[in-house]
């Protein structure tokens, strides 16, 4: 658009806000009383059906504070060496062992020429330090390779 002279850009800015009727952007994005007498027209509020999930939560929630309250009064009544987690007797039958990884352990962004014991080299616990930090790889461009018809 070729402007004549310096006061035409607001003038034709304003005219672009406006353009596909009504007032603007303005009055589209926003509900308001002018949205609603010039439609003649209100909100309708409808009530959604109850979530069993909501339901499975609202039975399990005092099944866990009745639990969170016996372990509060074993926790009162009995040593502390029985609630440490960190030496369990090897005679107790109900113990869940659960490792939990915060990063993907197989996650490796190698190429099939790189040998897969990188990939397990991720999974071990030692100190991240500067000289084994490991950096993810960067994304290398694919290669073309033309094949003969021929064959």
């Amino acid at each position: 658009m070729a402007q004549s002279n310096g006061n035409a850009g607001p003038e034709i800015s304003r005219v672009l806000l406006s353009v596909g009727g009504g007032g603007g952007i303005s009055e589209t994005l926003l509900l308001g009383p002018k949205y609603t007498k010039k439609k003649g027209t209100t909100l309708q509020t409808t009530r959604l059906p109850r979530s069993n999930i909501l339901d499975k939560v609202q039975n399990f929630l005092p099944q866990m504070a009745s639990a969170n309250n016996q372990l509060r009064r074993e926790m009162d009544s009995k040593p502390s060496q029985e609630f440490d987690i960190e030496h369990v007797e090897p005679s107790m039958e109900k113990i869940i062992e659960m490792n939990v990884a915060l990063v993907e352990l197989n996650d490796c962004d190698t190429t099939e020429s790189e040998d897969d014991s990188e990939c397990e080299e991720t999974s071990t616990c030692e100190e991240v330090t500067e000289e084994n930090i490991k950096f993810p790889l960067s994304k290398r461009e694919g290669r073309i390779e033309m094949l003969d018809s021929k064959n």
